[in-house]
Protein backbone atom coordinates (compact mmCIF):
# COMPACT_ATOMS: atom_id res chain seq x y z
CA UNK A 1 0.00 0.00 0.00
CA UNK A 2 2.95 2.42 1.09
CA UNK A 3 4.56 1.76 -2.26
CA UNK A 4 1.38 2.56 -4.46
CA UNK A 5 1.33 5.69 -1.93
CA UNK A 6 4.59 6.73 -2.98
CA UNK A 7 4.20 5.65 -7.16
CA UNK A 8 0.92 7.82 -6.96
CA UNK A 9 2.59 10.65 -5.36
CA UNK A 10 5.65 10.53 -7.62
CA UNK A 11 3.10 10.69 -10.61
CA UNK A 12 1.22 13.47 -8.89
CA UNK A 13 4.79 15.35 -8.56
CA UNK A 14 5.78 14.49 -12.48
CA UNK A 15 2.19 16.27 -13.50
CA UNK A 16 2.68 19.14 -11.17
CA UNK A 17 5.68 19.70 -12.94
CA UNK A 18 4.51 19.22 -16.20
CA UNK A 19 2.19 22.10 -15.42
CA UNK A 20 4.59 24.94 -13.66
CA UNK A 21 7.52 24.00 -16.53
CA UNK A 22 5.31 23.75 -19.32
CA UNK A 23 1.76 25.37 -18.79
CA UNK A 24 0.39 21.70 -19.66
CA UNK A 25 -2.95 22.35 -18.79
CA UNK A 26 -3.66 18.17 -19.44
CA UNK A 27 -1.17 17.39 -16.24
CA UNK A 28 -3.66 19.49 -13.93
CA UNK A 29 -6.62 17.88 -15.71
CA UNK A 30 -5.28 14.46 -14.72
CA UNK A 31 -3.98 16.04 -11.41
CA UNK A 32 -8.50 16.83 -11.04
CA UNK A 33 -9.38 13.37 -11.75
CA UNK A 34 -6.94 11.47 -9.75
CA UNK A 35 -8.27 13.58 -6.61
CA UNK A 36 -12.07 13.75 -7.64
CA UNK A 37 -13.13 11.25 -4.93
CA UNK A 38 -11.47 13.35 -2.31
CA UNK A 39 -13.17 16.16 -3.80
CA UNK A 40 -16.31 15.33 -3.96
CA UNK A 41 -16.12 13.74 -0.48
CA UNK A 42 -15.39 16.67 0.75
CA UNK A 43 -17.97 18.98 -0.73
CA UNK A 44 -20.53 16.83 -0.23
CA UNK A 45 -20.01 16.85 3.23
CA UNK A 46 -20.48 20.93 3.67
CA UNK A 47 -23.25 20.58 1.28
CA UNK A 48 -24.95 18.23 3.27
CA UNK A 49 -24.48 20.20 6.45
CA UNK A 50 -24.93 23.59 5.46
CA UNK A 51 -27.40 23.47 2.45
CA UNK A 52 -25.84 24.95 0.13
CA UNK A 53 -25.95 24.04 -3.58
CA UNK A 54 -23.40 21.06 -4.37
CA UNK A 55 -22.15 22.67 -7.63
CA UNK A 56 -21.96 25.73 -6.16
CA UNK A 57 -19.60 24.49 -3.50
CA UNK A 58 -18.20 22.14 -6.12
CA UNK A 59 -16.64 25.42 -7.79
CA UNK A 60 -14.71 26.58 -4.36
CA UNK A 61 -13.46 23.11 -3.90
CA UNK A 62 -11.99 23.62 -7.47
CA UNK A 63 -10.16 26.99 -6.20
CA UNK A 64 -8.56 24.26 -3.42
CA UNK A 65 -7.20 21.92 -5.42
CA UNK A 66 -6.02 23.68 -7.99
CA UNK A 67 -4.26 26.28 -4.84
CA UNK A 68 -2.60 22.78 -3.31
CA UNK A 69 -1.29 22.04 -7.21
CA UNK A 70 0.26 25.59 -7.40
CA UNK A 71 1.17 25.51 -3.67
CA UNK A 72 2.52 21.96 -3.31
CA UNK A 73 6.27 21.50 -2.27
CA UNK A 74 7.45 18.84 -4.70
CA UNK A 75 9.98 17.76 -2.27
CA UNK A 76 7.93 17.64 0.91
CA UNK A 77 7.42 14.06 3.41
CA UNK A 78 3.74 14.84 3.18
CA UNK A 79 1.99 12.96 0.07
CA UNK A 80 -0.01 15.56 -2.32
CA UNK A 81 -3.15 14.08 -1.16
CA UNK A 82 -2.83 15.14 2.23
CA UNK A 83 -2.10 18.57 1.27
CA UNK A 84 -5.18 18.83 -1.66
CA UNK A 85 -7.42 17.54 1.40
CA UNK A 86 -6.56 20.26 3.20
CA UNK A 87 -6.37 23.23 0.86
CA UNK A 88 -10.12 21.90 -0.08
CA UNK A 89 -11.24 21.60 3.30
CA UNK A 90 -9.42 24.81 4.03
CA UNK A 91 -11.21 27.03 1.14
CA UNK A 92 -14.47 25.62 1.99
CA UNK A 93 -14.04 26.95 5.56
CA UNK A 94 -12.89 30.33 4.08
CA UNK A 95 -15.97 30.46 2.00
CA UNK A 96 -18.67 29.69 4.48
CA UNK A 97 -16.52 32.55 6.63
CA UNK A 98 -16.67 35.09 4.58
CA UNK A 99 -20.15 34.61 3.87
CA UNK A 100 -20.54 34.57 7.34
CA UNK A 101 -18.85 37.98 7.69
CA UNK A 102 -20.94 39.49 5.21
CA UNK A 103 -24.39 38.77 6.76
CA UNK A 104 -23.12 40.34 10.11
CA UNK A 105 -24.58 43.96 11.01
CA UNK A 106 -21.94 47.10 9.79
CA UNK A 107 -21.17 47.97 12.92
CA UNK A 108 -20.75 44.61 14.02
CA UNK A 109 -17.99 44.13 11.13
CA UNK A 110 -16.89 47.37 11.81
CA UNK A 111 -16.28 47.30 15.76
CA UNK A 112 -14.39 43.61 14.55
CA UNK A 113 -12.03 44.89 12.74
CA UNK A 114 -11.12 47.70 15.47
CA UNK A 115 -10.73 45.01 18.11
CA UNK A 116 -8.73 42.63 16.05
CA UNK A 117 -6.46 45.47 15.25
CA UNK A 118 -6.36 46.55 18.82
CA UNK A 119 -5.03 42.42 20.10
CA UNK A 120 -2.56 43.29 17.47
CA UNK A 121 -1.00 46.51 18.31
CA UNK A 122 -0.87 45.64 21.92
CA UNK A 123 0.44 42.63 21.61
CA UNK A 124 3.30 43.80 19.70
CA UNK A 125 3.70 46.48 22.17
CA UNK A 126 3.32 44.43 25.10
CA UNK A 127 5.24 41.21 24.10
CA UNK A 128 2.14 39.13 25.30
CA UNK A 129 -1.27 38.92 24.65
CA UNK A 130 -3.51 41.58 25.92
CA UNK A 131 -5.90 41.21 28.35
CA UNK A 132 -9.69 41.69 27.35
CA UNK A 133 -9.71 44.67 29.95
CA UNK A 134 -6.89 46.18 27.81
CA UNK A 135 -8.55 46.00 24.37
CA UNK A 136 -11.77 47.40 25.67
CA UNK A 137 -10.24 50.44 26.72
CA UNK A 138 -7.97 50.98 23.75
CA UNK A 139 -11.31 50.65 21.66
CA UNK A 140 -13.60 52.45 24.20
CA UNK A 141 -16.16 49.22 24.46
CA UNK A 142 -17.24 47.34 28.13
CA UNK A 143 -15.37 44.59 28.18
CA UNK A 144 -18.43 42.56 28.18
CA UNK A 145 -19.53 44.49 24.50
CA UNK A 146 -15.47 42.95 23.40
CA UNK A 147 -16.45 39.63 24.24
CA UNK A 148 -19.80 39.74 22.27
CA UNK A 149 -18.52 41.12 19.47
CA UNK A 150 -15.98 38.14 19.44
CA UNK A 151 -18.68 35.96 20.00
CA UNK A 152 -20.87 37.14 16.70
CA UNK A 153 -17.01 36.36 15.14
CA UNK A 154 -16.44 32.88 16.92
CA UNK A 155 -18.51 30.53 14.99
CA UNK A 156 -20.95 30.17 11.32
CA UNK A 157 -23.81 31.50 13.73
CA UNK A 158 -24.84 34.90 12.08
CA UNK A 159 -26.73 37.02 15.27
CA UNK A 160 -29.11 39.18 14.78
CA UNK A 161 -29.96 42.76 16.41
CA UNK A 162 -32.44 40.97 18.38
CA UNK A 163 -30.57 39.22 20.34
CA UNK A 164 -30.83 35.83 18.76
CA UNK A 165 -29.16 34.11 16.45
CA UNK A 166 -29.69 31.33 13.62
CA UNK A 167 -30.02 28.69 16.05
CA UNK A 168 -31.91 30.19 18.57
CA UNK A 169 -28.80 30.98 20.75
CA UNK A 170 -29.37 34.45 22.66
CA UNK A 171 -26.69 37.05 22.50
CA UNK A 172 -27.32 40.27 24.67
CA UNK A 173 -26.02 43.01 22.87
CA UNK A 174 -27.11 45.60 25.69
CA UNK A 175 -23.63 45.10 26.77
CA UNK A 176 -21.52 46.82 24.18
CA UNK A 177 -21.69 50.41 25.11
CA UNK A 178 -18.92 52.86 25.03
CA UNK A 179 -16.65 53.07 28.00
CA UNK A 180 -16.68 56.59 27.88
CA UNK A 181 -18.56 59.78 25.32
CA UNK A 182 -15.72 60.56 22.52
CA UNK A 183 -16.32 64.27 21.20
CA UNK A 184 -17.71 64.42 17.86
CA UNK A 185 -18.48 60.69 17.65
CA UNK A 186 -21.72 58.33 18.77
CA UNK A 187 -21.47 55.91 21.33
CA UNK A 188 -21.76 52.60 19.99
CA UNK A 189 -24.75 51.73 21.61
CA UNK A 190 -26.62 54.83 19.38
CA UNK A 191 -24.52 53.83 16.29
CA UNK A 192 -25.93 50.18 16.90
CA UNK A 193 -29.34 51.52 17.34
CA UNK A 194 -28.90 53.68 14.23
CA UNK A 195 -28.05 51.13 11.71
CA UNK A 196 -30.79 49.00 13.23
CA UNK A 197 -32.97 51.70 12.22
CA UNK A 198 -31.62 52.58 8.64
CA UNK A 199 -32.00 49.05 7.96
CA UNK A 200 -35.53 49.27 8.11
CA UNK A 201 -36.22 51.67 5.68
CA UNK A 202 -36.63 51.39 1.98
CA UNK A 203 -33.95 50.70 -0.28
CA UNK A 204 -34.91 54.28 -1.95
CA UNK A 205 -35.09 55.85 1.55
CA UNK A 206 -31.86 54.67 2.76
CA UNK A 207 -30.15 56.17 -0.25
CA UNK A 208 -31.99 59.50 0.24
CA UNK A 209 -30.52 59.40 3.76
CA UNK A 210 -26.81 58.31 2.97
CA UNK A 211 -26.19 61.05 0.17
CA UNK A 212 -28.34 64.06 2.57
CA UNK A 213 -26.70 63.02 5.93
CA UNK A 214 -23.64 61.29 5.25
CA UNK A 215 -22.44 62.91 1.85
CA UNK A 216 -23.86 66.01 2.59
CA UNK A 217 -25.69 66.52 -0.58
CA UNK A 218 -28.34 69.11 -1.12
CA UNK A 219 -32.19 68.00 -1.99
CA UNK A 220 -31.44 69.12 -5.48
CA UNK A 221 -28.12 67.18 -5.90
CA UNK A 222 -29.36 63.89 -4.43
CA UNK A 223 -32.64 65.04 -6.99
CA UNK A 224 -30.30 64.91 -10.38
CA UNK A 225 -28.25 61.35 -8.95
CA UNK A 226 -31.34 59.51 -8.78
CA UNK A 227 -33.12 61.05 -11.16
CA UNK A 228 -35.85 62.39 -8.97
CA UNK A 229 -37.63 65.89 -8.23
CA UNK A 230 -36.29 67.67 -5.29
CA UNK A 231 -39.98 68.01 -3.76
CA UNK A 232 -39.74 64.07 -3.90
CA UNK A 233 -36.53 63.90 -2.22
CA UNK A 234 -37.78 66.00 0.45
CA UNK A 235 -40.64 64.36 1.16
CA UNK A 236 -38.91 61.15 1.41
CA UNK A 237 -36.41 62.24 3.92
CA UNK A 238 -39.03 63.77 6.01
CA UNK A 239 -40.60 60.25 6.06
CA UNK A 240 -37.18 58.45 7.03
CA UNK A 241 -36.40 61.08 9.50
CA UNK A 242 -39.96 60.57 10.94
CA UNK A 243 -39.49 56.47 10.66
CA UNK A 244 -36.38 56.45 11.92
CA UNK A 245 -37.43 58.88 15.03
CA UNK A 246 -40.31 56.11 15.45
CA UNK A 247 -38.17 53.56 15.42
CA UNK A 248 -35.60 54.69 17.36
CA UNK A 249 -37.91 56.15 20.44
CA UNK A 250 -39.21 52.40 21.02
CA UNK A 251 -35.59 51.46 21.69
CA UNK A 252 -34.75 54.13 23.69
Amino acid sequence: MAVTRQTENDRVVRLIGAYREKGDRRAVERIFAMHGKILNHIVRRYASSSGEPYEDLLQVGYVGLIKAVNGYKTDSAAGFSSYAYAMIDGELRHHFRDTALMRRPRWARSLYSKISESTTRLSAKLARPPLVEEIAEDVNVTPEGVLAVMKIFSDTNVYFLDGGSENGEELNLSVIRSLQYETFSLPVEDRILLEHGLESLSELQQKVVYLFFYKDLSQTEIGRRLGLPQRKVSRIIASATKSLKEKLSQRW
